[in-house]
């Protein structure tokens, strides 16, 4: 029993080939991923012979913005209730973060000027449309369509009067949008790869950014985007 106790006070969290993201050039950053998909739990204290431990993996369950020594931290929890393991960072200074599904979208302070209309994520197929000021997913009417010529000339076509943009990561907030160059062109997702921003001027006149987190394999294919309206 005493070997028992003292193996759970010795338990540790190491994570799987994990490196945190620095803060640097993060201060306007509109989304942050936590870093892993799964963290390793081993014993790491010294087992008399014959005695061996299995370690323990814990996927990504949730996240959590919470305050930690006075900071306002963005959390990653692992396993049930993060039972598995957490691990933190410091927000990007000047933000303000929300948790959201594998991460956080935080927006600088000024946006808070600009009250947000909806944000969340979105998991688009191909020859669907979505729209940015019901975050819907939808077959007609709404601001951009995911067009497939071919299994490989794949296309973002805004549709029913709306404009997108690329931009850079420090100008995907309100007023960088609001200011961006944007057009009804089609942009081809050969010149979007993955952690793209771009900014869009809604069919409902409304500024938006969003920012495509991952393309799937093979075909048809489905993006995943993450997006913030404001009124």
């Amino acid at each position: 029993m005493r070997l028992s106790q003292s193996i759970s006070r010795f338990f540790l969290i190491t994570l799987a080939g994990a490196a945190l993201t620095t803060l640097a050039g993060q201060a306007s950053a509109a989304s942050i991923n936590c870093p892993v998909q799964q963290v390793k739990r081993e014993v790491t204290t010294h087992l008399p012979n014959g005695w061996w431990s299995t370690p323990y993996v814990s996927r990504l369950t949730g996240t959590e913005v919470v305050q930690i020594g006075g900071k306002t931290a963005l959390q990653c929890k692992y396993g049930p209730n993060g039972a598995g393991g957490r691990i933190q960072r410091n927000a990007p200074v000047g933000n303000v973060c929300t948790a959201v599904a594998g991460g956080f979208n935080c927006l600088p302070i000024g946006n808070l000027l600009h009250p947000i209309h909806t944000q969340g994520q979105l998991s688009v197929p191909q020859t669907y449309l979505f729209d940015l000021d019901d975050g819907g997913v939808h077959q007609h009417g709404a601001d951009v369509w995911f067009q497939a010529e071919t299994a490989h000339r794949l296309y973002l076509v805004p549709r029913n009067g709306a404009k997108i943009g690329i931009v850079g990561a420090g100008n995907a907030n309100f007023n960088g949008c609001k200011n961006a160059r944007m057009s009804a062109a089609r942009l081809s997702l050969a010149d979007i790869p993955v952690g793209t921003r771009l900014c869009a001027r809604t069919n409902e006149g409304r500024v938006a950014t969003f920012r495509l987190m991952a393309l799937s394999a093979g075909s048809p294919k489905t993006m995943k985007l993450r997006f913030t309206t404001w009124r």
